[in-house]
């Protein structure tokens, strides 16, 4: 049976019991597919790799919070980019800290909200018997969010993928027994805006694995390499707006504390509809008939999650519209909304929820 990213923390735990110094490589959107592209580099020519799952919705903001705290998605809640949030009734960004749609990061400060009542704690540094270092571009590691997350490990800013890797290897290297995780989120970004086929996307992989290996790590050092999520290819022009589709769609959703319709949960690949509770069978039903050969649309209660605890159902929405490959799904309201990108994830496809575990000795 694949093994899920949910179970990485339990594993790093364990791991940290047979070697002095463990590092965890986070390469964003480096799926399955790209490792066996790339099975000829001497990085992953050289160790050990295996398939690996995704938690679904194969998203970021899921993963990150995963491997921060230690807690699986049913027991932190926060399953996508957007979701919605039940102390201010709105759809907020968790990683952005701000509401869906802001340009800017950050306003959630403003209207009262605290990292620490979105974020579980403690994270899993607090918990770890070893020193912690967590190596994260410096937008992303002085924001609200990462100091909720990482707290407890010392934080190193760098500004590209080699200075990370050595960054981190170096802070390893101070230490007898440490734990030691680098956030690699250049290649994501990239296949977003251009899409995960683009002639660049090859380049980049090969450029990121080569830094890897080039550490320098301490010697004995493990050092696991893995991904959140793959991508799909998308296109603007392909997406279907839903409430476009269906004007009527936006009647028949909650209300948020602005007035208006709490859309979009979710992404284009995955978006969730926080229907009126006496509203769902007539909207999966409609929805079903639109959408038919577009996206499959799912209750959010028949399976599609292993296990859904209180964190997760206080967000949760009770459907979702899931796009076949090259579709995508999403709620029109310019400028604050609309589909972009050339590259997407948080579906079921295997492109987007098969990852590698890869692990070498240096």
């Amino acid at each position: 049976m694949t093994r899920s990213f949910a179970e990485l923390p339990a594993l790093v735990e364990e791991l940290l019991g047979e070697h002095d110094r463990v590092a965890l490589i986070y390469f964003d959107a480096f799926a399955w597919r790209f490792a066996e592209r790339h099975a000829g580099h001497p990085l992953l020519a050289n160790a050990t790799v295996e398939k690996w799952s995704a938690q679904f919705p194969s998203t970021t903001t899921v993963h990150t919070t995963t491997i921060h705290t230690g807690l699986p998605l049913a027991e932190h809640g926060l399953y996508e980019w957007h979701v919605y949030e039940p102390r201010l009734n709105r759809i907020i960004t968790p990683l952005w800290f701000c509401f869906a749609g802001d340009d800017e990061r950050d306003t959630l400060l403003a209207a009262g909200l605290d990292p620490a009542e979105v974020f579980p704690w403690p994270s899993l540094y607090e918990r770890l018997p070893v020193p912690s270092h967590v190596a994260m571009p410096q937008r992303i590691g002085s924001s609200p969010p990462s100091g909720r997350l990482l707290a407890g490990a010392t934080v190193h800013d760098f500004s590209s993928p080699q200075e990370g890797v050595a960054t981190l290897a170096r802070a390893l290297a101070a230490e007898e027994r440490a734990y030691g995780t680098l956030y690699l989120p250049d290649v994501d970004s990239f296949m977003h805006m251009h899409g995960p086929d683009a002639p660049a996307v090859p380049l980049a992989v090969e450029a990121t694995l080569s830094a890897i290996r080039q550490g320098p790590w301490p010697e004995g050092t493990l050092v696991l390499v893995t991904s959140d999520h793959g991508m799909a290819a998308i296109s603007p022009e392909r997406t279907t707006y839903l409430n476009v589709l269906w004007p009527e769609l936006a009647g028949h959703l909650a209300q948020g504390a602005d007035g208006k319709p709490l859309a979009p949960a979710g992404s284009a690949r995955d978006l969730f509809l926080h229907v009126l509770p006496d509203r769902v069978d007539e909207v999966h039903a409609e929805l079903a008939g639109r959408l038919e050969g577009v996206a499959d649309v799912r209750r959010t209660d028949d399976g599609l999650f292993p296990e859904i605890g209180d964190p997760l159902r206080t967000r949760l929405a009770p459907l979702v519209v899931l796009p076949h490959p090259g579709e995508a799904a999403y709620w029109l309201d310019p400028p604050r909304f609309e589909q972009r990108f050339l590259g997407q994830h948080g579906g079921l496809s295997a492109d987007e929820m098969e990852i590698p575990l890869v692990s070498f000795v240096a």
